[in-house]
């Protein structure tokens, strides 16, 4: 039997724009390792979507490595009493389908785009990424984690005010910490009309993610 690879993360993880979503490196990386994977990427994911699912899943399911992909500290987790967890950020369109049938949903759109603080949004980042490889490291489990971006604008506004916290995190299993993340290393690469990188990339994400394993 195969070893087991979960990987978590964003559409960048699930392979958005691709001509199939199996050609997204979570793929290419298990093929390098010779693993058996599950892709729990799910496009528009934020860093709190990331990081309770990956818990649920760790929860009931065993795998041998685990690999985080996670996204922009400006995405925001959200339930109302409907009970569907969403996801949005400052910015987000209001002409979304996410409220078309949900109009009320604007209000809290509108409150985090004008009012959110982006240094608190990188602290939780933080926060969040330091909780889960302290799950990680409490039972046992191999992982390794990836930013989406290095240079994002959150980063760039909190990372001088919580760079105490920064020192938390156990950088030797995340790959390109303070030096690059999935669009740094794939900035030469082709990419669709909506921000992703196709096959070449995806190949490329597959390629580091072994090789800082294999070392």
């Amino acid at each position: 039997m195969k070893k087991q690879l979960l990987t978590v993360g964003d559409s960048f993880t699930y392979g958005d724009e691709l001509k199939d979503c199996y050609q997204a490196w979570p793929y290419g990386l298990a093929d390098r390792l010779d693993y058996e994977v599950h892709n729990m990427g799910q496009s528009g994911a934020s860093n709190a979507s990331i990081l309770r699912r990956t818990l649920e899943e760790l929860a009931v399911n065993h795998y041998d490595l685990v690999v985080i992909g996670w996204t922009s500290p400006g995405r925001i987790e959200w339930k109302d009493d409907i009970g569907i967890a969403y996801n949005v950020w400052p910015g987000y369109p209001h002409t979304a389908p996410l409220f078309q049938d949900h109009p009320w949903r604007t209000d809290l759109l509108n409150y985090i785009s004008q009012h959110h603080d982006s240094a608190y949004l990188y602290q939780q980042y933080l926060i969040q990424v330091i909780s889960l490889q302290s799950y990680f490291q409490a039972n046992n489990i191999n992982y390794r984690m990836i930013d989406v971006r290095h240079n994002d604008y959150y980063r760039r506004v909190g990372a001088e005010m919580h760079e105490q916290l920064a020192k938390q995190i156990h950088v030797e299993m995340f790959i390109g910490w303070n030096k690059f993340g999935i669009i740094e290393l794939t900035k030469d690469c082709a990419y669709g009309p909506c921000g992703h990188p196709l096959e070449k990339g995806h190949e490329r994400i597959a390629n580091e993610i072994a090789k800082h394993i294999g070392n």
